[in-house]
């Protein structure tokens, strides 16, 4: 079982080796904290704003997981 698990992962990290280069990912991160730092100057700027989009994302991402629940009970009840 361990032996395995550990020729899958090397199997894994030759694949990522051989077709996934590592050249730019700092870059990509460094425009992510780029792109977040407008995000931050609107928290301070327009903090009613801001909260009133994070509840109302909150709010969504709780229906969405509402719906889903009562979704997959009502598919597990019709025998789906």
């Amino acid at each position: 079982m361990i032996l395995g698990v550990h020729n899958m992962v090397d199997a894994l990290s030759h694949y990522t080796k051989e077709h996934v280069t590592g050249d730019g990912s700092l870059w990509i991160l460094g425009l992510d904290g780029i792109l977040l730092i407008p995000v931050i100057f609107a928290v301070f700027f327009y903090p009613m704003a801001m909260l009133i989009g994070i509840g109302t994302a909150l709010a969504l991402a709780v229906v969405y997981l509402a719906l889903v629940q009562a979704l997959h009970g009502h598919r597990a009840r019709i025998g789906h």
